[in-house]
């Protein structure tokens, strides 16, 4: 049974081939119908064998361009959000550093007081009291507008920085008696008179003047 066995498997891939003659191919039929090892053997030789996929010789390189591209898609995303939070901050910046609303008259609470020149002269000098207002000057002479910026806490600190607004007032400054100084307010035009130290409305009539701290 043995050697019948080896000359049967000696001629099995033939006959899975179908290569092999037919009183060969009857021989090994009826043994296989006599035994179960050799159909075994028939059987693990007719199962499809599994291809392996030839290895590519630039697969390397394209997994380094693929970690490559990964890497430079990362910087530039990188770059973008970057590149957006620099221009919030800038546009953020430069809105708390530049827009600004006037402030009414009576709000800004402008003050005239007396003071002396080094020369011995006495001057006015008109003064905002109120918290975050200043007295910005315009292009004509003695001329200013009465503004608050809208975040004065950002204008303050990059006015600190970048020193840009040294003509930003709380004050006049000395003015000689026979000057006047216009003021453009949210509300009104005021002009306050050097001569007899008088306010008085440009083209529409305050509303309270009681309420104005008028110097003694």
């Amino acid at each position: 049974m043995k050697l019948e066995c080896d000359v049967i498997r000696d001629l099995l891939p033939l006959y899975a081939e179908k290569l092999a003659s037919p009183a060969s191919s009857a021989l090994v039929e009826q043994h296989l119908a006599e035994c179960p090892a050799c159909r075994a053997e028939l059987e693990q030789m007719e199962k499809p064998v599994p291809v392996q996929p030839e290895p590519q010789p630039d697969a390397p390189l394209k997994n380094i361009r693929s970690s490559l591209n990964r890497r430079r898609l990362r910087t530039m995303l990188c770059s973008f959000a970057a590149a957006l939070a620099l221009a919030a901050v800038c546009g953020f910046g430069w809105y708390g550093y530049t827009v600004c609303d006037r402030v009414s008259f009576f709000d800004a609470r402008l003050q005239a007081y007396y003071r002396q020149a080094e020369n011995g002269a006495n001057g006015w000098v008109l003064e905002t009291r109120a918290e975050d207002v200043y007295l910005k000057p315009t292009h004509a002479d003695e001329h200013y507008e009465v503004i608050r910026y809208r975040i004065p806490w950002v204008h303050d600190a990059l006015d600190k920085l970048l020193q840009k607004d040294t003509d930003l007032l709380r004050c006049t400054g000395w003015m000689r008696t026979d000057r006047s100084a216009v003021v453009d307010a949210a509300d009104m035009t005021v002009a306050f008179n050097g001569q007899d130290g008088t306010w008085y409305a440009l083209g529409s009539e305050p509303v309270a003047w009681d309420e104005v701290e008028w110097p003694e």
